[in-house]
């Protein structure tokens, strides 16, 4: 480093920026908008998940002294069309099916909690009440809720139009599977089940619309992970030119996926904006959002495994059914198990591999995106299937890993489905994570333990995180989004930098890590430079904060559009100091002598010196750049989880848990960190707590925070992290996604380390979550096929 240069900041540990705001209580959501004269927006909503809608009245509620209107389908019609989603075919399959969701139910409610009738009042507690006076009328009819039974002949539909419900089928076969199969020396079989649940952010869905009548312009403040896409849609729905529309996404109180979509509310919202001339607001409640918000992950695995004796993978094949519920989400079509299909070959050497994927609709709430989508189930069932193949061979589990895992010397690795993983550290990892938590001598500790009467397991997830899709591969599965990003970033004149983004945050800390990247590349401070993000009216074009496609897509953008800067500061610094641009560089604000570090001129000088076109450069002092990234980045990890099983109760409570990951060049370790320690602690959720549960006629059993149950801060040890950084070679900066991958390993690591503390008694979960009940049933039905001599 040349005398003068500043420390690196990015890749640094620094804290991030925007915590104290929020600390403090600065923080501004969607429900802290001050808007005068604003109206609120209440919902009657299905209680039935099918039937017709016979009559609705709402006289009795419109007369109510403060309320504005009560609005139903009838008083939509003409003017604001159901929400359409139109997709492309699927590579492997059929064409998806097209159905319309109504912003108001339309003739039939097909999920418990399906919208019907929005009051319109002065405040929430009088359009509550408002709803509570509409007179209805509903025939109820047969309901699907079992994604199995929802395949028979003769099952009810759930849309008349369709003829089945089947939503999309996708299959796929390479490589000599049934010939592997024949030729294996062992074969495993099981069938996996994964609940239903949800995100459960923080902050719930929530919206607000103004419309100036005078200059025809709707703001739109929503708690959305999409403000650009939501733009697009609003514009569309409601006939509004798009440079009319303008989207401002706030502080937002966690997304996860779940805020990735376009809901109907959303629409009507805007809507009674401009109808009634006043803002208008709606704030989900929990229970709305528990019932009426897109759920996930709800799918069966059957999946197979052949092997060879040395318990070498010779192939697996699987059978996915994903629940997808009443109507299919925008803008993303439900590719579920298209993607736990893909999750299922992992880091491994997989020579053949077949799967047939099938979306179900059932008369449930819709299932959208959620943290991994479907990756956690398809980890879960490899390596769950693994482990079954280990104990078969007699081999240890973490060797039997190891002698199929990709090898660094490997890459770029092409896969059975033709993906090209371009660099990863798999073993490194899995051997990593083993040391940290003691796996040479857990056994001996294992014996002693259970010698006391303790059950306690160990239990290995090992992953490839796929992150990023570009605008190729998310149009291949079927919605048109683009996969590439955009950024701007403007020098003022007393040498500060402001970046523009084109997606907004949910906690991930952008705030922080595109600061670092903008004045690493800038040659500033950090705390010289500030993010903006979340407003349509200033910022570019971006597409969606999911995928885990941020760190790359948004971060190749900043680095891009810095880096065209600093090429145009440097160049005007050479005019002005007669010094050519390879002798000077950028530290600290300072341009000076790469040499000997020597003051040049100072950044703040330099810029006005351009804004008064004194250094050849008559330019706006600005840059914007789109990045386009690679198909597909991969980052990997393996998980390691110890556990205690109680057998007379059937909890299950994690002792330790350790992740060692790959996610390239970590824009910031400590932001990194955070992302792992949440999704693990979703991923505990989905493994061992959260269940949304229907009957057998489509109604929600789990309706309450006190029957759907999220772990707490004491069920969710603190994460031992391991870091490897192995750059992608495709990529601006070398990064990889990860924001999903924390809780892509729970549901896997968590099921084996149980079947390995109940192997006394040859339990084999299968299902999660890994409930009281269910534990107890295993171990109960292992004992019974144990007395029973099978």
């Amino acid at each position: 480093m040349s005398a003068g240069a500043t420390a690196k900041i990015l890749g640094a540990r620094v804290r991030r920026v925007e915590d104290p705001r929020v600390l403090l209580g600065e923080a501004r959501y969607v429900d802290d908008v001050p808007l005068r004269g604003v109206l609120s927006v209440a919902f009657l909503r299905s209680s039935y998940a099918r039937a017709r809608i016979a009559s609705i009245d709402g006289s009795a509620a419109r007369s109510m002294p403060g309320v504005t209107g009560v609005w139903t389908a009838e008083d939509l019609a003409g003017s604001l069309a159901p929400l359409r989603v139109e997709h492309a075919q699927a590579a492997g399959g059929g064409p998806f099916r097209t159905c319309e969701w109504p912003v108001l139910a339309s003739g039939t409610v097909r999920f418990v909690g399906e919208a019907v009738a929005a009051v319109v009042a002065d405040d929430r507690y009088l359009a509550e009440d408002a709803v509570e006076r509409i007179d209805f009328d509903f025939d109820p009819l047969e309901a699907v809720a079992d994604m199995e039974a929802a395949l028979a002949p003769g099952a009810p539909l759930v849309h008349d139009e369709w003829g089945d419900n089947v939503f999309q089928r996708v299959a796929m076969s390479n490589g000599d599977v049934a010939g592997a199969f024949r030729g294996a020396a062992v074969v495993v079989a099981e069938r996996f089940a994964t609940g239903r649940h949800l995100a459960l952010p923080i902050e719930t869905r929530g919206c607000v619309a103004s419309f100036e009548r005078g200059s025809g312009e709707l703001t739109f403040w929503s708690s959305t992970q999409m403000p650009h896409v939501l733009r697009s849609e609003l514009s569309r729905a409601l006939a509004l030119p798009e440079s009319r529309v303008r989207v401002i996404a706030p502080d937002v109180g966690g997304g996860f996926g779940l805020k990735a979509h376009v809901f109907p509310e959303e629409i009507l919202v805007g809507w009674l904006a401009l109808r009634l001339g006043r803002p208008v607001k709606w704030i989900e409640d929990r229970r709305e959002h528990l019932a009426a918000s897109m759920h996930a992950k709800h799918e069966i695995v059957r999946g197979e495994l052949a092997a060879a004796r040395d318990g070498t993978i010779l192939a697996i094949r699987a059978s996915i059914l994903c629940d997808v519920g009443a109507y299919t989400e925008y803008p993303w079509p439900t590719f579920e198990p298209n993607v736990t299909a893909g999750a299922m070959t992992g880091p491994y050497r997989v020579p053949a591999f077949a799967y047939e994927a099938t979306s179900i609709a059932t008369n449930k709430a819709s299932l959208g995106a959620y943290r991994g989508v479907g990756q956690p189930i398809g980890v879960l069932a490899t390596e769950r299937l693994i482990d079954l193949a280990a104990a078969k061979l007699g081999l240890d589990p973490a060797d039997c890993r190891r002698r199929n895992m990709i090898r660094g010397d490997e890459h770029p690795y092409r896969t059975v489905l033709g993906t090209e993983i371009e660099s990863g550290s798999h073993v490194e990892c899995l051997d990593a994570a083993l040391e940290r938590i003691g796996y040479a001598g857990f056994r001996s500790e294992q014996a002693k333990a259970r010698e006391a009467g303790r059950y306690v397991g160990i239990g290995i997830a090992s992953y490839v995180e796929v992150t990023a899709p570009g605008s190729a591969v998310w149009q291949s599965m079927g919605p048109a989004v683009g996969g590439w990003e955009s950024a701007t970033v403007r020098l003022e004149l007393d040498g500060n930098a402001t970046v523009l983004l084109g997606v907004n945050s949910q906690g991930q800390g952008h705030a922080t890590t595109f600061a670092q990247a903008a004045a690493e590349t800038l040659g500033l401070r950090l705390a010289d430079v500030r993010v903006v993000q979340g407003d349509t009216a200033i910022t570019p074009r971006g597409w969606v904060a999911g995928g885990s496609r941020c760190a790359v897509a948004c971060g190749g953008a900043v680095l891009s559009a810095s880096g065209r800067l600093r090429d145009r500061l440097l160049a005007a610094a050479s005019r002005l100091s007669e010094l050519p641009t390879g002798a000077l560089e950028i530290q600290g604000g300072i341009v000076r002598r790469a040499a000997d570090g020597g003051e040049v001129v100072p950044v703040r000088e330099l810029a006005r010196a351009m804004a008064l076109g004194r250094a050849g450069d008559d330019g706006p002092l600005e840059e914007t750049a789109r990045y386009e990234p690679p198909p597909l980045t991969h980052s990997n990890a393996t998980h390691v989880v110890t556990v205690e099983v109680d057998v007379e109760t059937g909890q299950v409570k994690c002792l330790r848990y350790v992740v060692a990951e790959d996610c390239g060049t970590m824009m910031n370790p400590l932001v990194v960190d955070g992302q792992i320690q949440g999704g693990v602690a979703q991923g505990i959720g989905a493994a061992l707590y959260e269940e949304l549960v229907y009957d057998e006629n489509g109604q929600l059993l789990t309706g309450t925070l006190m029957d759907y149950l999220p772990p707490t801060s004491s069920d969710v040890p603190r994460v031992e992290i391991i870091h490897f950084e192995t750059p992608s070679p495709y990529t601006l900066g070398g990064f990889k996604g990860m924001g999903e991958g924390g809780a892509i390993g729970p549901p896997g690591a968590i099921a084996n380390a149980v079947a390995d503390a109940l192997a006394p008694f040859g339990a084999r979960p299968t299902e999660i979550p890994l409930t009281p009940e269910r534990v107890l049933a295993l171990v109960d039905r292992a004992r019974s096929m144990r007395e029973g001599g099978e």
